[in-house]
């Protein structure tokens, strides 16, 4: 069933700041300069305490003690970063800005150049003790795939508005709860979903694939959960019955939580590669994203393991 993933991370002391982009450059904007332009703006933090990041894989945002923020220096353009560490900015103005990163003991800023109107420039920024730096060349494209979570604000024929941004669900392929396909219109407003689709230069995403974050009625108390913390035990268990059982899945205990992967879990390193479940070893550093059973164990849709 699913999923997109971001990129692998490599958790290492960042000197400073660079820069990069995918043509074209101006000044960077000043002091009291409007927004005018029509550019679109996406990426990842990559930090510790924020899903995704390789050193603190999974936790939320708010649970490292604060929300974070990226917005564009001169500018009144900001976005609180999802629990993904996700972030969308619209009417960017092209050229070259200087973006902020502010979250729990860190304000940093990097510059980010090539910025086109109408188009998407995907960016992934890591920081580290309180500086940021580019990861990846920046790439300016027409469209962008992209995923992202926040509360149903708003359902309305096609068109859906979530965590305040725009989703074209006219090409929406799939709906799901917990391991449950269910109908778009079986989405309440207020609760909690993840998209997965594309974002266009408009700043409007055409989902593809949607997921409620939330149990809703006759889900068997299921609620989407991504976590870390350190492998305290594993284990293999057989996918099967006694007389014919396998393949073998690990089932392990990360941060006291118990966690069952079976051949619907995506096994991955941190730099991105596939992992082989019988390399879990205790002691190591895991990611987990899945859904949070009523039974108390956790159904892993991904696990990733920090590389030794």
């Amino acid at each position: 069933m699913r999923r997109m993933s971001f990129v692998c991370l490599f958790f290492a002391g960042i000197a400073g700041v660079v820069a990069a982009g995918c043509g074209g450059s101006s000044a960077v904007t000043g002091p009291d300069e409007p927004v005018g332009g029509s550019a679109v703006l996406q990426g990842a933090i990559l930090a510790p305490g924020i899903s995704g990041s390789s050193s603190a894989t999974g936790v939320s945002a708010l649970a490292a003690g604060g929300a974070w923020i990226v917005s564009i220096v001169g500018t009144s353009l900001s976005s609180e970063v999802d629990q993904d560490g996700r972030f969308v900015l619209a009417a960017v103005p092209s050229g070259s800005v200087t973006v902020r990163i502010e979250g729990p003991g860190v304000n940093a800023q990097v510059p980010v150049s090539g910025l086109v109107d109408g188009q998407v420039m995907s960016i992934e920024v890591k920081v580290s003790g309180g500086s940021a730096e580019l990861t990846t060349t920046p790439a300016c494209t027409p469209t962008a795939q992209t995923f992202f979570s926040g509360t149903l604000d708003q359902a309305a024929g096609h068109k859906l508005v979530v965590a305040g941004r725009t989703v074209d669900v006219s090409e929406l392929r799939k709906v799901w709860r917990g391991e449950r396909r269910i109908q778009l219109s079986e989405l309440q407003v207020g609760e909690k979903v993840k998209v997965w689709g594309v974002l266009r230069g408009d700043a409007i995403v055409v989902a593809e694939e949607i997921a409620a974050l939330t149990s809703g009625s006759g889900s068997g108390g299921e609620s989407w959960v991504t976590f870390s913390g350190k492998v305290d035990s594993v284990g293999f268990v057989a996918e099967g019955v006694e007389a014919n059982p396998g393949p073998y899945y690990p089932a392990l205990y990360v941060g006291g939580r118990k966690v069952k992967t079976d051949g619907g879990t995506k096994f991955k390193w941190s730099d991105g590669t596939a992992l082989d479940p019988s390399q879990i070893r205790a002691g190591d550093q895991a990611y987990v994203e899945g859904w949070s059973k009523a039974e108390g164990y956790v159904q892993a849709v991904k696990l990733v393991i920090d590389c030794r």
